[in-house]
C-alpha cells in the first residue's frame, strides 16, 4: 500500500463514536470514561415515572377489588342463618360447592344432603328431632 493512499488521522479534530470532539489524547480517554460511567438511559425519566404511577395505580385497584371481595364475602356470611353456616362449612370441609352438589346424581346428592342435615341437627342440639330438612331447620331454627 502506498503511503499517500492511507488516511491520516489527527487526534485534535476527529469525532469518535461518541460524537465528542477530541482535542488531545487525554480528553479522548476522559470523554470515553464519562460516557461509560454515565450511560444514556433507554427510557426517559418521564416515561419511567409514568410506568411507576401506572404500576402503583394497578396495585391499588387490585387491593381495592380484593378488599371489596372480602367485604362482600363477610356480608354474605353474616346474613346466613346458623344452619346455612353449618352447611357452608360442611361443603367447604368436603371441597364441594353448591353448584357441584347440585350437579351430582340424585342418589349421591341425597346422601350428602342427609349428612349435612345430621351435622346441622348435631350442632343445633336437635339430635333427637326427627324429620325436617336442613332448609326447614334453617327457617325454624334461626340462631344468628
Amino acid at each position: 500500500m502506498r503511503i499517500a493512499a492511507m488516511p491520516i488521522y489527527s487526534s485534535q479534530d476527529t469525532h469518535g463514536a461518541t460524537g465528542v470532539s477530541r482535542t488531545s489524547g487525554k480528553s479522548d480517554f476522559s470523554a470515553l470514561l464519562d460516557e461509560k460511567s454515565n450511560p444514556r438511559s433507554f427510557i426517559s425519566e418521564e416515561d419511567l415515572e409514568a410506568r411507576k404511577n401506572e404500576h402503583e395505580a394497578r396495585q391499588k385497584a387490585e387491593k381495592s377489588a380484593a378488599r371489596a371481595d372480602v367485604i362482600s364475602q363477610f356480608l354474605d356470611y353474616s346474613e346466613m342463618t346458623f344452619a346455612e353456616r353449618i352447611r357452608a362449612a360442611w361443603l367447604s370441609d368436603h371441597d364441594l360447592t353448591e353448584e357441584q352438589l347440585a350437579a351430582l346424581p340424585d342418589d349421591q346428592r341425597k346422601a350428602i344432603e342427609d349428612e349435612i342435615e345430621e351435622a346441622v341437627k348435631r350442632q343445633l342440639g336437635l339430635e333427637g328431632a326427627s324429620g325436617g330438612t336442613s332448609a326447614e331447620i334453617a327457617v325454624d331454627g334461626d340462631h344468628r
